[in-house]
């Protein structure tokens, strides 16, 4: 989640010096109302609007509009003796109050123009957001944008939950659960292999398994999985397990007539029945 540091009518101001007074501007279509990236509207009597959420028609008209309809809501009434109600406070020969009340990541005091406050954006690095329960700490950009560096709801029931999970109005978290099969830890080093069941839950996976069909696996008291060979002879899927290896003892010499066992010329491996000798 993301703050826009204003919204249309302020954002456009910005970056107008405090001198400036913008010339009345007319438009004939929504092509006139381009300024840089921001799109408006030419809406009646011919004047550019551009969105804003503070207004209940959703665009404010621009600093270039004329009538006394400059930095005024669309559909509004207008005084055009000469007052614009810009939502600062009243008492200003200029129409906008004090202008000190910037939306966030926007410094005060801000300027007026064309009856209305404008402020310049925050240097970037500025903290933000202290007021919304779903953040925990942000900064300005510099630009007017309110940047999340660690949102509130980072810390997840257990390792089966996604984060950063959704946080409510109240700053109350919930999290995703991570699909079947997500890889997690259960907290126990003889089970390997754990995984999420899809729900939340953390399923152990064997303990201490092993790779090596002439080794097996145990769980040790420090909680931890170690490794043993079987017995020297035990079959294997190639042949014979010798020193917790599986060997073929037609083809190793080292162990032609049994585990260890190099059988002297003119003796020759045999692995008949299963159990290998010299012959």
């Amino acid at each position: 989640m993301t703050r826009r540091g204003a919204t249309g009518f302020v954002a456009l101001l910005w970056a107008l010096p405090s001198c400036l007074q913008p010339r009345e501007f007319p438009c004939a279509s929504d092509v006139d109302c381009v300024v840089d990236d921001r799109h408006g509207r030419c809406v009646e009597p011919g004047y550019c609007a551009y969105d804003d959420d503070g207004c209940a028609s959703q665009l404010r008209y621009g600093p270039a509009a004329g009538m006394g309809l400059a930095g005024r809501c669309v559909d509004d009434p207008v005084d055009h003796e000469g007052t614009t109600d810009t939502g600062g406070s009243s008492g200003g020969s200029d129409g906008c109050g004090p202008c000190t009340s910037p939306p966030p990541c926007y410094a005060s005091p801000g300027s007026c123009v064309a009856g209305a406050c404008a402020y310049l954006p925050e240097l970037a690095g500025v903290a933000c957001g202290l007021d919304d329960p779903c953040i925990e700490a942000a900064h300005c950009d510099g630009m007017g944008m309110c940047v999340i560096d660690e949102p509130h709801c980072n810390a997840p029931p257990g390792g089966c939950y996604q984060a950063p999970g959704h946080c409510d109005a109240q700053g109350g978290c919930s999290y995703d659960p991570k699909p079947v099969n997500a890889m997690c830890e259960d907290g126990d080093g003889c089970s390997l292999g754990d995984r999420c069941d899809g729900e939340g839950t953390c399923i152990a996976g064997p303990p201490c398994p092993s790779d090596n069909p002439c080794a097996v696996g145990s769980c040790g008291t420090s909680g931890q999985c170690s490794f043993f060979p079987i017995g020297d002879g035990e079959a294997c899927p190639t042949g014979i397990c010798c020193g917790g290896s599986c060997v073929d003892p037609t083809s190793d010499a080292g162990n032609c007539g049994g585990c260890g066992v190099v059988c002297p010329p003119p003796q020759q491996c045999s692995a008949g029945g299963g159990t290998p000798s010299c012959m």
